[in-house]
């Protein structure tokens, strides 16, 4: 679980970015003066009915809509003791997601760390079984290649760079190129 302080030092550099968020975009519209926990909570089971988020996600979705930056703290505390929201849930249903869509264990490690997830959670999920990468691999590079193996140099540093790109390491891939 993310730190409260580096969760609200977070919301902080991402409110001054100029962000867009599709699945707050019926949510937008003028802060309310009379923001009640009710309404956060209300949101935050919305978004969560959708899909697993980080708190860190959350977080800043929720920032977006509500400025009262205890209270939703509080919401997410309680969400969190009421297991409605689980980091370690939204790591292990986010690896598997972006493992299917071909992804490497470097870039998903990355997107991770920008969902407020710490290295030893997602290294727990990433590199429970070190083969599926390669099999992951070798899935990318035949989606996008074919099947035939690489003859000449440049078509092997063409896929190794494809490979590399959508993070996997060397020793994932060095056999099937």
């Amino acid at each position: 679980m993310a730190n409260p302080e580096t969760v609200s030092k977070s919301i902080s550099e991402t409110m001054s970015k100029n962000t867009k968020d599709e699945n707050l975009s019926s949510f937008n519209g003028a802060e309310s003066q009379h923001e009640k926990p009710v309404d956060i909570r209300r949101l935050a089971m919305d978004l969560l009915a959708r899909r697993e988020h980080s708190r860190l996600e959350l977080a800043r979705k929720l920032h977006k809509r509500f400025s009262q930056y205890e209270t939703i703290e509080i919401v997410l505390n309680q969400l969190v003791q009421d297991q409605l929201l689980s980091d370690k849930r939204f790591t292990e249903a986010y690896v598997s997601y972006r493992k299917r869509a071909g992804f490497g264990p470097v870039k998903i490690a990355s997107e991770l760390r920008e969902r407020g997830i710490n290295d030893a959670l997602a290294d727990k999920f990433l590199y429970q079984n070190s083969e599926d990468w390669r099999a992951t691999a070798a899935a990318a590079k035949q989606k996008k290649f074919g099947a035939n193996t690489a003859s000449e140099l440049k078509e092997k540093s063409r896929q190794n760079r494809f490979l590399l790109y959508r993070g996997f390491r060397r020793h994932d891939f060095e056999d099937i190129i």
